[in-house]
């Protein structure tokens, strides 16, 4: 199970993974997965539930260029089984699943 950190930590320690990726599937490369979803998840924007409340703010905000790199390299760590839909989308009847 991988420790808990706070987000700022969280992401020093992704920007430190990207510096020097860690070697797939050692310890280290499961805590950096760990790491970078907890990152995008602290980004995310919620929209607000009234039209007349402030807009709220990500308890990590990123700049556009660093959460688009990190995107991309999420998706990339990730395994997916059923390939990369543009809607994430899961397999549907008839899908041949066979590697």
């Amino acid at each position: 199970m991988i420790d808990a950190v706070d987000n700022d930590t969280a992401l020093e320690e992704v920007l430190a993974f990207l510096e020097e990726p860690p070697i797939p599937g050692s310890p280290d490369d499961a805590r950096f997965g760990a790491r970078l979803r907890q990152v995008l998840a602290a980004s995310i924007i919620d929209e607000p539930e009234n039209e007349d409340d402030p807009v709220p703010r990500a308890e990590l905000p990123l700049d556009d260029d660093l959460r688009r790199r990190l995107e991309k390299v999420a998706r990339h760590h990730a395994s997916n089984p059923f390939g990369d839909h543009p809607d994430g989308i899961g397999p549907t009847l008839g899908m041949n699943l066979r590697k």
